[in-house]
């Protein structure tokens, strides 16, 4: 799954200090990969596989040291979400480079205009460069390996800066590459919001950051200074609509899954619901009869994560404070866990507008109700916010389906589910408008990472070329070859 929001901006405060990395350490690592970049433009096909398989056998071999990093961090990361979103994720992604790496690398031919024969037209995959990658706290992990894994198999160098809420993730990881890779190929940053900014501002070939939309438009901003192309992985309040017919019963275990997994600190984690006014009780139901169901024993245990720090379980309880002074229902679908940073899934049923949790990204296990006559309503209401990242449809009928799709712009959308979109890797993954720019995962992600760089080939037989029949000087016959190009393809 993919998770954004920098649990700091830049401009706040950070939960931890700057460590001691200074900004000429970061610009002589940058520097190195720049040299070997320009040393060596187009890596070869081994390389390319040598540099994914060690990447992963790194994470295959070290995925308990990796997760434990990770429960270290969050106070308790549920060891089966940590396997599955960070440590299989993550395998994943690469398996799928090294199978497809062949398939990218090819050139791929276009077709030529008649009137140009035989020339041939190609385009090639060239690589950038040096390639950053600002990855956030919620996944460290797999948003660090992942996109570097991206860029190496691209052909790039990569530095990545990892996120100051995860410091034993980050220094473990740190680490592991350092005794892996040479840094003129792969460097791991950590620190705080200083290392962040002097991060971003280096003149990268190509920059992703994955994080809040208020970060990005920061990050953004540093990028622009050095014509740095970005890919932005951002967030955004994303819905769920239910249509009339669905089964509520598994809708409802589909969604609180999807909430409650990673405790809700996902990107791409439902936002609201929006379900048939008469569904609200039997949904209401489903989703603690769903809740219970996984964890019987409550939320304090290891299965349920934590919140990462008590800055955003505070956030998220002042949330939940709002709108109950507003006299909205607040149902938590649990009892209340007594372990630190831990919030129950919680319904939040009908928020009035001038509720903050109608407008702010919840980014916790914390889930808005809202109910709708007809349709139309519903699509009214999320076309309200700004463009989520994802859009969830429950619905068995197709028509329906379609016309929720085409009336809601998102960066990607599930049918029937939750979450699931993001872990496929054939999949392209992003954002759209607000919620981010830019795609990768699958050939797009390969794409974002290289140059598409056009070539024609003139293959003139016997040193004859159609186009040497428009040569001057001009004559009546190249008069006539002119007309019959404008009129024919």
């Amino acid at each position: 799954m993919s998770p954004h929001q920098q649990a700091q901006p830049l401009d706040q405060g950070t939960m931890i200090e700057d460590s001691d990395i200074s900004q000429n350490e970061m610009d002589g690592v940058f520097q190195m990969q720049k040299s070997a970049f320009d040393q060596e433009r187009f890596a070869s096909y081994q390389d390319r596989m040598d540099n994914l398989k060690k990447l992963y056998k790194l994470v295959d071999e070290h995925s308990q040291e990796l997760a434990d990093a990770l429960n270290t961090d969050f106070g308790c990361r549920s060891r089966q979400e940590t396997e599955l979103a960070e440590i299989i994720g993550s395998l994943s992604s690469i398996r799928y480079l090294m199978k497809n790496l062949k398939r990218f690398m090819k050139p791929k031919n276009r077709s030529t205009s008649i009137w140009f024969m035989p020339a041939k037209g190609q385009v090639m995959l060239q690589p950038l460069g040096v390639i950053g990658v600002m990855a956030p706290w919620n996944y460290s992990l797999h948003l660090t390996i992942a996109p570097m894994a991206a860029g190496l198999a691209a052909g790039n160098r990569v530095m990545a800066k990892m996120s100051e809420l995860t410091p034993c993730t980050a220094i473990t990881l740190k680490e592991l590459i350092e005794k892996a890779f040479s840094q003129d190929t792969l460097a791991i940053f950590d620190g705080g919001v200083e290392a962040a900014k002097q991060f971003s501002n280096l003149p990268f070939d190509h920059l992703l950051f994955t994080g809040s939309t208020s970060v990005g438009k920061i990050i953004a901003q540093a990028a622009a200074k050095n014509l740095t192309p970005v890919t932005l992985e951002l967030s955004g309040k994303s819905p769920v609509v239910i249509g009339k017919n669905y089964n509520i019963e598994e809708a409802a275990k589909r969604i609180v899954w999807g909430k409650s997994f990673n405790a809700g600190q996902t990107c791409v984690a439902p936002d609201y619901v929006l379900l048939p006014k008469d569904k609200l009780i039997e949904f209401t139901r489903a989703a603690r009869a769903a809740a219970n169901q996984y964890f019987p024993s409550g939320v304090d245990n290891g299965d349920y994560s934590s919140i990462i720090n008590s800055h955003h379980c505070q956030r998220i309880q002042s949330l939940l404070d709002d709108a109950k002074e507003q006299g909205v229902e607040v149902l938590a679908l649990t009892d209340t866990p007594t372990t630190q940073n831990k919030i129950p899934p919680t319904l939040v049923l009908e928020p009035k507008e001038n509720c903050r949790i109608f407008h702010e990204e919840i980014f916790g296990p914390v889930l808005p109700v809202f109910t709708y006559d007809n349709l139309d309503d519903a699509l009214g209401q999320i076309n309200h916010h700004r463009d989520p990242l994802a859009l969830y449809v429950f619905s068995s009928v197709q028509d329906e389906v379609e016309y929720i799709t085409h009336h809601v712009r998102a960066g990607n959308v599930a049918v029937n589910d939750t979450l699931l979109q993001y872990i496929q890797n054939d999949l392209p993954f992003g954002g759209v408008g607000n919620s981010g720019m830019g795609k990768y995962h699958g050939i797009e992600g390969f794409e974002t990472f290289s140059s598409k760089q056009a070539t024609l080939t003139q293959r003139g037989i016997g040193n004859f070329t159609s186009i040497k029949l428009l040569y001057p000087p001009y004559t009546g016959f190249s008069r006539l070859m002119m007309k019959l190009i404008r009129l024919l393809p």
